[in-house]
């Protein structure tokens, strides 16, 4: 079977799943990323770019001039043209449905009569659309839900959003979201002592120290974080905040004056785990969160994780056995878990076990064959159909 993918940018998160798959499946199988930057994702590109190959490629390379004048997803929408025509897939997986590349593989899908699965991390907490935008995306998402023969489901909010789409049980296929649990385990012991240090020259050693990473943007809510930080002065406590952003000017000042709360910048993948491993816990206040899966990464590090209940990954893997799920968004309730967390040294160390015992079932092992099975179990459905 020729199966082609179809997703936004490579990542450290989707290309070992991606790789997995296509080991296990046996399919002719086609990877296409629209794009090969990652800026997007608030750690830095590495080093070493995508290997491209017979069966991996970023297409918006294939038409440089038009990328430069019109944009990557013009320009990948342009090259998916050619590539479906001529690979002519049995079946497409699509990472997400709202850029031209997907809309428009979603548009082919429908008029050649191929099936299609979607994947991505849409929360339904975190539908907030309102006005004309509402209704145009309800049109979309109802229409595209209907002609869908697989939605994969990356947790219980992802699947709540597929339902309130009109999806039927029979489509919907439940996978449990992964990163590297290993690499993450690996290196937070690995770089354990190199941590120690980092701690000493920030001046926080002894300290419980709390970890923000990720994009420095207002919808993440970092300002109540610090705040909290601030609202309990003599604490042996710290806040490390990784990441970079439109926020970070404003944040620094909301910050300045409190040493315990130290801006440590943008980040590549391969040194992330070194931040896990001078941290007691990960603290995620975020609005709106499709998935996070910092809180994944965290949970495999060992940490404590504090997050608001609607964030996607809270949902299914934060409780009180591992952390605190925020109710609001206030910087006493904030505050007061952090409290807890800071002064308790066993109930945080029974935390950061659980934590570490709670991820090992989402894990690349277990998703790979839930794409497998959802992509060929629906296709057979759609032939007797």
């Amino acid at each position: 079977m020729r199966v082609l993918l179809l997703a936004n940018v490579p990542t450290p998160y989707n290309l070992p799943l991606i790789e997995m798959v296509r080991g296990q499946s046996g399919w002719d199988f086609e990877v296409c990323f629209i794009s090969g930057s990652n800026e997007a994702v608030g750690w830095a590109d590495e080093d070493k770019p995508l290997p491209e190959n017979d069966g991996i490629s970023i297409i918006d390379r294939r038409l440089p001039r038009l990328n430069r004048l019109l944009g990557s997803h013009a320009a990948a929408a342009t090259a998916l043209i050619a590539t479906l025509k001529n690979s002519r897939p049995d079946y497409l997986i699509l990472y997400g449905y709202t850029q031209l590349p997907q809309m428009l593989a979603i548009f082919w899908a429908v008029l050649t009569g191929t099936p299609f699965a979607i994947m991505g991390d849409a929360n339904i907490y975190a539908d907030c659309a309102t006005g004309l935008r509402r209704i145009i995306k309800r049109l979309w998402l109802r229409k595209v839900t209907r002609r869908a023969a697989a939605l994969i489901a990356v947790g219980t909010t992802n699947r709540l959003f597929w339902e309130s789409y009109g999806a039927l049980p029979e489509q919907i296929f439940d996978l449990r979201y992964p990163v590297d649990n290993d690499y993450f385990a690996r290196e937070a012991v690995a770089q354990k002592a190199a941590a120690d240090e980092w701690r000493d020259r920030m001046g926080l050693a002894g300290s419980v120290i709390f970890l923000f990473v990720g994009r420095l943007i207002e919808r993440k809510r970092i300002d109540l974080l610090i705040r909290a930080v601030k609202s309990l002065p003599g604490k042996p406590l710290g806040l490390v905040i990784v990441g970079s952003g439109e926020e970070r000017e404003k944040l620094e000042q909301l910050a300045a004056g409190d040493q315990r709360i130290v801006f440590a910048g943008i980040t590549s993948y391969r040194e992330l785990p070194r931040y896990y491993a001078l941290a007691d816990v990960l603290v995620l206040p975020a609005r709106h969160e499709p998935w996070g899966l910092v809180i994944n990464e965290a949970m495999a590090s060992g940490l404590a994780v504090i997050a608001h209940r609607h964030c996607g990954a809270a949902v299914d893997l934060v409780g009180n056995d591992n952390g605190v799920a925020l109710d609001g968004f206030s910087v006493d309730e904030l505050a007061a878990a952090m409290r807890l967390l800071a002064g308790n040294e066993a109930l945080r160390n029974s935390m950061q076990r659980n934590s570490r015992e709670k991820i090992r079932l989402w894990s690349f092992e277990t998703a790979a064959p839930v794409i497998i099975h959802a992509v060929e179990y629906s296709c057979q459905n759609v032939i007797a159909k």
